[in-house]
This record gives C-alpha cells, structure tokens and sequence, in this order.
C-alpha cells in the first residue's frame, strides 16, 4: 500500500510540475558582423494567389463570395496588390535591395481556365515574368501549386478526382517544357500537409470538409502528385544548352512548427503525433519511399513505393513560430495550443521564438542527410514594423549558427517583398518589407526594407554601431 501511495504522489507532483512548468523563451546569441558564406541567397517573393490579383476562376475565389463571410475582414482577394501587372516594380525595388533570389508561382486556374484548354496569353505573361527575372541575374525558385484549384478540377471533385491527377500531370509537363530555361528551383507545393489537414479534417480552407479519413487519403495522394511531378519535371525540363545539360532541381515548399509539449505523458503522447504527422510524414515518404500516416485512434496509409523515393533535390523550409501543445479531448485532435502573455507575440499572436527555426534545421540535416536546405519563408505580421528588424537579426543569426555546424543552408527568404492577402486572415496582417496602399497599390519602404538592404548589400549582419542608422524612423 504504502508503494502504491508513493507512486500515486510521484505521479502527482510530476503531474503538477508540469502544470506549472514554463518553457523558456528563446535563447539570445551573438548577431553583430556576422559574415554569410559567398553566394549565400537573399530573397523575397510573391505568392500566385496572395499577390497577383484578378484570379476569381478557383476554389478560393468562390469560397470568399459566401455569405456570411469567411475572411476575418470581410474581404475578398480581388485585386490582391495586383503584382500580376506590378511585377516589374516589385522586382526593382527587390534588386535595388541587393537580392540575388526570388521566389514566384503559378496559378493554374489562370492558364487552365476549362479542363483542357489552355490561355496562350497567360502562359505568355508568366513567361515575361520569368525572363524579367533571369534579365536581372536572379536565381529564381518557381512554385507550381499553393491551395487554389481551378474550378473545372473542383466540380469534378479535386484531388479525390483522377481525372484531376491526370490534368495535373499535364499541367507540371506544360510548365517544365515552357519554362525550363529560367528556372533554377522548382517547387511542386508549397505547405501540402496543410491543405490536407486543414481542408479536409478541420474543415477550416476550401474545399472545408471534416472527414479524417478523407484528410489521410489526400495526404497520401498530394505525396503522389509531388513525385508524379518530380519525374515529369526531370524528364521534360532538363535541357541542354551550350553542351551543358541542364538538370532540374526539384523539391517542395514545406511549412513547420517548432513543437514542444507542456507538460508530460498526454502532452508529450500528441506532441509527438502531431510533429509526426505534420513536420515529418510528409518529407519522410518522399526521401525513403515509405508512406506512413498513422493519426493516432484514427485512420492510417502505409505503402512502400519506388516511385515517390527520393524525389526530393532540395527542401523549402517555411518557419514562423513554436507551437506548446497540452492534451485536451474536448479540442479538435484533442490538442490544446499554449502561450505565454510574457514573450513576445506577432500581430497574429504568434510567438516570437527565432530558437526555433535553428532546432528544426538540425533535424532536417540529420532527417535527411546531404539535402540542401532553403528557407522559403520567414516573417511576421507587424503592422508598425518595431518587431520586425530584430526577428530578422535574431532568425539570421541562428541560421548563421547553423551553417557554422555545417548545416547546408544555401539561402534566406525574407516574406514577404510587400504586403500581400493572408488567406482566411484577409489583408490585415502585414507582412512585408514594403507597405502597400490599398487605394492606390503604392508600395513605401520600411525600416525593416533599409535593414535587410544593407544585410543583403554586404552579406553580413550589421555591427552594433550601424543599427542606428538603418532602424531609424
């Protein structure tokens, strides 16, 4: 009796240490003067849907007109900030910043507006686009597919469909043979398991179903669709010019969350389900080969296949925030999200937790081995641009770090350029280096905009002494 009492108190006070447990903020290391190696990228970018404007013939589009509305604001994206016919712009002021990189998309509806017929004109455009871009020596990473459908592939179920699997391999083969030549990293998506997850099993973006089961099946198939891409883009868009072949570089766009759990047992129990299922199932399948979805008291995919091993060149790191997870049954997936009213937060109320982004790059290098790493997105939403300059120090200085351990980090994706819509959010959150009136669709600097100019510019961190100037009002 008296051992079993001792175990139940052990398990009681373990119980109420981790109740009362805080994790720490993120940890403060040096930033002054650090150099980036020769050749490092610095980026920003647009997004198809979130900056082009005009694109009213997909799933988003449909679903924004619903009443009532399912934008935070009210809003819809119409015009966006209208880089469809801005690019140019866009693209000056991000040379004028010593980019060297930049990242864009593709939306499909736009060059496929009926099921097999394409739009010459469109097509066109995005080919200017692209020319622009190579003109100006960048090094450009081009994304093929982020959330939206076309129409036609959501009435005939979307990615349930095969006939939509079909009109998507002849969508990534028209890509590969019209745009090879301009582009130096291709993406198949970007943020998949999202798409699956929050789509299909919350419920919360279009197509807004709540179906686990179905959410794992469309997990395994975009698995699919990203390999189906891989090989259709190695074999139609490698090239060869001056007697040099020219071979795609192929990979995905990937968003994570640095996860940690409050407490232990449960906590830690979901914790782990939770990075499983959304940081690692996903890059696991496509780098061995070997589907394992396994939701836990849920649905399950498992297979072994070939055809998806190895279909990663290069790894799209997207990174944000941490997430403190605590076992609740009576929240979706039974996950209840922590924070911490004392560190600091995003206008999103993310937490600022630059640590993080350093975490998750080690287990990407140890995940997979050799695979070069590009951090595709890292920002906040910071209306009055005051958190933004020491995110951007505080991220690059662990990323330094990184490289220092000899993580291959080949570059940085500041996102973005400017303002843009932040899907279910609306146009609220700011983003960008550079503002973007909603009336007149001019674009001002920020401080944040000098800050990553001269980081850019010299391909290091600034010294103490020189903040002042770049961060002043």
């Amino acid at each position: 009796m008296l051992i079993l009492l001792i175990i139940f108190g052990a398990l009681v006070a373990v119980s109420l240490y981790g109740n009362l447990r805080v994790h720490p903020p993120s940890r403060k290391i040096p930033i002054q003067g650090q150099g980036f190696p020769e050749g490092f990228l610095w980026a920003t970018g647009e997004d198809a849907y979130q900056h082009e404007g005009g694109n009213l013939n997909n799933d988003w589009a449909r679903w924004e007109a619903t009443t009532p509305s399912p934008i935070e604001d009210g809003e819809t994206c119409g015009p966006a900030v209208d880089f469809y016919t801005r690019y140019e712009n866009d693209f000056a002021l991000a040379l004028n910043d010593h980019q060297n990189a930049h990242r864009i998309g593709i939306e499909w509806s736009r060059v496929e507006p009926q099921m097999g017929i394409y739009d010459e004109v469109a097509w066109e455009h995005y080919e200017t686009i692209l020319l622009s871009l190579k003109e100006k020596c960048f090094v450009v990473f081009f994304n093929l597919w982020h959330f939206t459908l076309p129409l036609w592939a959501v009435d005939l179920g979307g990615w349930e469909s095969p006939a939509v699997m079909e009109r998507w391999e002849a969508f990534v083969r028209e890509c590969s043979k019209r745009f090879c030549r301009y582009v130096d990293y291709w993406s198949t998506m970007i943020d998949a398991q999202i798409y699956a997850l929050a789509g299909y099993g919350l419920g919360e973006i279009p197509p807004c179903r709540r179906d686990i089961k179905l959410a794992v099946r469309i997990y395994h198939t975009l698995i699919h669709a990203h390999a189906r891409a891989y090989h259709i883009i190695k074999e139609f868009g490698t090239i060869t010019e001056n007697g040099a072949t020219k071979v795609p570089q192929v990979g995905m766009i990937y968003f994570f969350f640095h996860y940690a759990p409050k407490s232990f047992f449960l906590d830690r129990i979901v914790t782990d389900q939770t990075d499983k299922i959304f940081n690692w199932a996903f890059l696991d399948a496509l780098h061995t080969g070997i589907v394992n979805i396994d939701i836990l008291f849920g649905p399950s995919a498992k297979e072994h296949s070939a055809a998806i091993k190895g279909t990663l060149d290069w790894i799209g790191v997207n990174y944000y925030t941490r997430e403190i997870l605590d076992f609740n049954p009576f929240m979706p997936g039974m996950i209840d999200r922590i924070t911490y009213a004392q560190y600091p937060t995003t206008d999103m109320g993310w937490e600022i937790y630059p640590e993080g982004i350093y975490h998750l790059c080690q287990k990407i290098r140890r995940r997979y081995s050799g695979i070069p790493i590009m951090i595709a997105e890292n920002g906040l939403a910071d209306a009055a641009d005051n958190r933004r300059p020491q995110f951007i120090l505080d991220h690059l200085a662990w990323i330094r770090r990184l490289i220092d351990e000899g993580c291959p980090i080949m570059g940085y994706t500041y996102w973005s350029l400017t303002d843009n819509w932040e899907w279910a959010k609306g146009f609220g959150p700011k983003f960008g280096l550079y503002r973007v009136d909603r009336q007149t669709m001019a674009r001002s600097e920020t401080r944040s905009a000098r800050l990553y100019r001269f980081i850019a510019q010299h391909n290091r961190l600034p010294e103490q002494d020189e903040l002042p100037s770049l961060l002043k009002p």
